[in-house]
């Protein structure tokens, strides 16, 4: 599994991240030097919010903080490249090992902020910045260190080079009709009924870090007895994707 221990790319602060992914073949220059702002994907994409992908991202976030809550990472998968959500799942079940993780991780929220994009090595690239905040009181319960119940993260989303946004700016929008998705809803199109559940306009998650210094030190203790449990875990195969159906037409 891919884990390590990096500076954040864009400063030379010292700040320990834990690693989990890679940018795409190819790209990683480029996700170490973005510009700021969204300017990059908007001289390809006129119709690229800001503002609608922030909130997406972040309920992306919102969905990796459930997952660590419930020990289940299966919700992750439609949001990720394949090969960071394995290591990410495996990373997240191997944790549960310490019982007291789910309960810090109850009560995080976060603030998220679009830190720079770019557009080159054949991929849209977005990197998202957050800071998580959570109760301090549950680290004192778990005799940690309270100065530690705030962190940063940064989520890198990247997408093929040739897509593009809904007209409507939104992200999180029905593939084939483009009706409005709530992110939260599951199953079918009300319009359509066509299957909405990857729903991501093309962009995944193919790298996460974190400067949790909680997560690095279980990191750090289990890295002994990681092969021996995560060898134990057995992951569900990649699901098969059908073709969604085409919307239902008028009939002259």
């Amino acid at each position: 599994m891919r884990f390590g221990r990096s500076r954040r790319p864009d400063a030379s602060s010292g700040v320990q991240w834990t690693v989990i992914g890679a940018p795409w073949p190819g790209s990683a220059a480029e996700a170490a030097s973005l510009t700021p702002g969204p300017q990059a994907l908007l001289a390809v994409d006129r119709a690229f919010n800001a503002d609608s992908f922030v909130a997406w991202a972040r309920t992306v976030y919102e969905r990796a903080i459930a997952s660590w809550r419930t020990g289940d990472p299966a919700p992750l998968r439609p949001v990720m490249a394949e090969a960071v959500w394995h290591d990410y799942a495996q990373h997240l079940l191997v944790a549960q090992t310490w019982p007291l993780f789910p309960r810090l991780m109850a009560s995080a929220r976060a603030t998220a902020a679009l830190a720079g994009t770019s557009v080159s090595g054949g991929f849209q690239t977005a990197l998202l910045d957050l800071l998580v905040t959570t109760d301090p009181a549950a680290f004192a319960t778990a005799g940690l260190d309270d100065r530690h119940s705030e962190w940063q993260e940064q989520w890198l989303f990247q997408r093929p080079a040739g897509s593009r946004t809904h007209p409507c700016g939104a992200v999180a929008v029905c593939p084939v009709c483009g009706a409005p998705a709530d992110p939260e809803e599951k199953g079918s199109c009300r319009y359509c009924h066509s299957d909405i559940t990857s729903r991501t306009a093309g962009w995944l998650v193919t790298r996460t870090a974190t400067t949790l210094r909680t997560l690095a030190d279980i990191d750090a203790k289990l890295d002994g007895v990681r092969h021996q449990v995560s060898s134990r875990i057995d992951l569900p195969p990649a699901p098969v994707v059908a073709p969604p159906p085409q919307p239902p037409r008028a009939t002259p």
